[in-house]
């Protein structure tokens, strides 16, 4: 696309600053994306730099241009940003129309359909092969140069736990993070956070822990000799690092081509057109000045190398390498370095890099004798998909893969349809379930029927399921009252013979027992409000333990009807109608307490 247009250049840079200022955000590239294609459409329609002219139309081509120019998921959120620009315009009054454009793209909604011929595509595009896993297992235990272990190091790493690869390439040399907790150790990465998330410690499952430490382990070995380099830089700033032998070069005023070799590379080799492509001139026959050769390489350095307190030194970080290290075309040199990006990781995976693939070097394919194409990012969703099979909560899973935003979770989860089946099927079966065994019929639904209290009369009606029985409760007149404490409700009724909810019952009584611990030592403590968790926690115990005599009683037959009587009603309109109750009937009663007492006498 052109650049933008001198007219329009000022609204561009006055709205992009503005924007960001109020609404700060990492992928500033869309917003720049939709000024400079709303620019683009201005332009076509001869209104060059003339924003106050635009209109729906011009919005509406502008968003055609994105639709054919970019990806689905890329495009929705650039027209987003186009339709973020309208708005402005128009509350601003800074155009001729009244009403803002309204974005037309849609989210592709890709990611619930799971079957047919295009899901699977999708599906194999998002995840690893196995044969690329396996090829990558073997470059990480026989690397050959220093580019293969950088790369299957990284991999492996991201193979540990769900991580973006940005994350990785700024890992400290200092990461490993080892505790014991009740003698029990545990290995973990401290590892720098993004989108979202803070820096923290990320806890590696023990299967893997092996596969982490030797990674490291080649990491460290790797990128030492670059830490040496780097450590001199931030101590000696003004001088250019020597290897130790030809450290003598440095009392010499003048020195050979084969010496500037030796500062350059760390061996004598004549570097005659080197001097003359930097404009190292000769300063007597055949030498060059010392400090001539010095100046240019320290210019050569990277700027932020010398920051005084940067957010990761070079001597502290484990991706560096001395210039041109990972080229094996090239001679790496011996006073220069460099850290390595992300860029340089993801360049040797796939085909797609401006690097040849460590797979294409060392001849492995995929079955359909393809080179193998990797993708950094397939770790974080192969790792996903296995978690999402496995069943992990939906929390546990964000915070494994440092995700702020559990609702993200669903992009990573590629578990296919037959999986999905089989752990239906073993969740029904666990669950004592009829669904997959063949039976055809029907079981009748129970309709829960209970006496009124003052006139006798049988009341009927539907009841919902709960985790620990069903639940009486008429939602057409309250939503309820004590936010799902179904023990602690006189509406709530358990069956006998349930195992499930039986063991849902034990497992809150286990629950409550734990926290009436906590909350007695919170009280002991005098913390604010304890005391009423206290008394909470009592009386769910107290209930558990009451329904648990009941329905572990052999004597009660399966199917019965299962309430505790003498709980509050948990309704304020009920509690008023029994206070209202018993000031009328306690007349009554004084009355009857006076006869008994005149009888008595």
């Amino acid at each position: 696309m052109p650049t933008i247009s001198p007219g329009y250049k000022g609204f561009a840079k006055s709205y992009f600053r503005y924007s960001l200022t109020l609404r700060s955000s990492t992928q500033w590239s869309n917003r720049l994306a939709a000024l400079r294609v709303l620019d683009h459409a201005l332009c076509a329609e001869g209104l060059d730099g003339q924003v106050y002219k635009a209109t729906h139309d011009i919005f509406s081509k502008a968003c055609l241009v994105i639709s054919k120019g970019y990806q689905a998921e890329t495009a929705v959120k650039i027209a987003g940003q186009l339709a973020e620009i309208s708005k402005f315009l128009v509350e601003n009054d800074l155009c001729q129309m009244k009403t803002a454009w309204v974005n037309p793209l849609k989210k592709p909604n890709d990611l619930g359909i799971r079957i047919g011929a295009e899901a699977d595509k999708a599906r194999e595009k998002k995840l690893p092969s196995k044969e690329a896993i396996e090829a990558l297992a073997y470059i990480f235990q026989t690397p050959e140069s220093a580019a293969e272990v950088f790369v299957t190091s990284t991999l492996a790493l991201m193979y540990c736990f769900p991580q973006r690869i940005n994350e990785v390439v700024r890992l400290p040399y200092n990461c490993e993070v080892e505790e014991d907790d009740e003698q029990k150790p545990h290995y973990g990465l401290r590892e720098p956070g993004s989108k979202g998330f803070d820096d923290s410690v990320r806890w590696i499952v023990p299967t893997m822990e092996p596969v982490a430490r030797a990674a490291i382990k080649n990491l460290k070995d790797a990128s030492s000799e670059a830490r040496k380099v780097a450590l001199w830089y931030e101590k000696n700033p003004d001088k250019v690092y020597l290897v130790p032998e030809f450290e003598y070069l440095r009392e010499k005023t003048y020195v050979t081509q084969d010496e500037v070799g030796a500062i350059l590379y760390g061996k004598l080799k004549p570097m005659k057109s080197w001097c003359n492509a930097e404009k190292v001139g000769i300063v007597i026959p055949k030498h060059y000045s010392f400090v001539d050769v010095e100046r240019v390489v320290l210019g050569k350095l990277p700027k932020d190398i010398f920051q005084t307190s940067p957010a990761l030194k070079y001597s502290e970080s484990l991706f560096i390498v001395r210039r041109f290290e990972l080229d094996a075309t090239l001679n790496a040199y011996a006073c220069i370095v460099d850290r390595i990006s992300h860029g340089e990781i993801t360049a040797r995976l796939g085909s797609s890099g401006s690097a040849t693939s460590i797979f294409e070097k060392r001849g492995f394919n995929e079955v359909d004798g393809t080179v193998i194409d990797m993708r950094s990012h397939q770790a974080r969703h192969y790792l996903n998909t296995l978690a999402q099979a496995n069943g992990a909560s939906q929390l546990d899973i964000a915070m494994w893969s440092g995700r702020a935003d559990p609702s993200q979770n669903s992009v990573y989860d590629h578990v296919t349809p037959g999986e999905i089946l089989t752990k239906t099927k073993a969740i029904a079966v666990a669950a004592g379930s009829q669904l997959f065994s063949g039976v055809t019929e029907i079981p009748k639904v129970r309709v829960v029927a209970h006496r009124d209290d003052a006139t006798g009369k049988l009341i009927t009606g539907t009841a919902h399921a709960t985790l620990y029985g069903m639940c009486r409760h008429d939602y057409a007149s309250s939503p309820c009252q004590i936010h799902r404490d179904c023990l602690n409700c006189h509406e709530h009724v358990c069956v006998k013979g349930n195992t499930v909810k039986l063991e849902n019952i034990r497992r809150l009584r286990n629950e409550t027992e734990v926290l009436l611990t906590k909350a007695e030592a919170a009280e002991q403590q005098s913390k604010h409000g304890a005391s009423r968790w206290v008394v909470h926690q009592r009386k769910t115990l107290i209930h558990c333990e009451q329904l648990l005599s009941i329905l572990e009683n052999p004597a009660i037959s399966d199917g019965a009807l299962v309430a505790l009587t003498e709980i509050r009603s948990a309704s304020r309109f009920e509690q008023v109608g029994f206070l209202r109750q018993e000031k009328l009937e306690q007349p009554k009663r004084n009355k009857l307490l006076e006869k008994m007492k005149n009888a008595k006498n």
